[in-house]
């Protein structure tokens, strides 16, 4: 598998700042909608104590927004992402295209 260098420049993240908050914005809340459903319709765990069940709701969060994260990098899914509003950007940026 080949890899890619980034072209030089501006970082997106940089070139379009809304870009990468709504993004971010968009993990965190599905991380919180995962941990909701894990509290929610989850196993009942309410012979452990609280503790316990806050840090396996917290790394169901975790868990969540860590792989939304990793799928907002994937360049295959960059063409969806830019149909819905979720693109980085650099597809707007002369010169610039997603590798794939």
């Amino acid at each position: 598998m080949a890899t890619t260098q980034p072209a030089p420049g501006t970082p997106t993240q940089v070139a379009h700042p809304w870009k990468a908050v709504l993004r971010t914005i968009v993990a965190a809340a599905v991380g919180v909608a995962l941990a909701w459903l894990v509290r929610v319709l989850g196993i009942d765990l309410t012979a452990l104590s609280q503790p316990i069940i806050d840090s396996l709701t917290a790394s169901a969060w975790v868990a969540g927004t860590g792989l939304v994260q990793w799928l907002l990098t994937r360049p295959r899914l960059q063409p969806f992402l830019q149909a819905i509003g979720l693109g980085t950007g650099v597809e707007k940026e002369p010169g610039r295209h997603v590798a794939e």
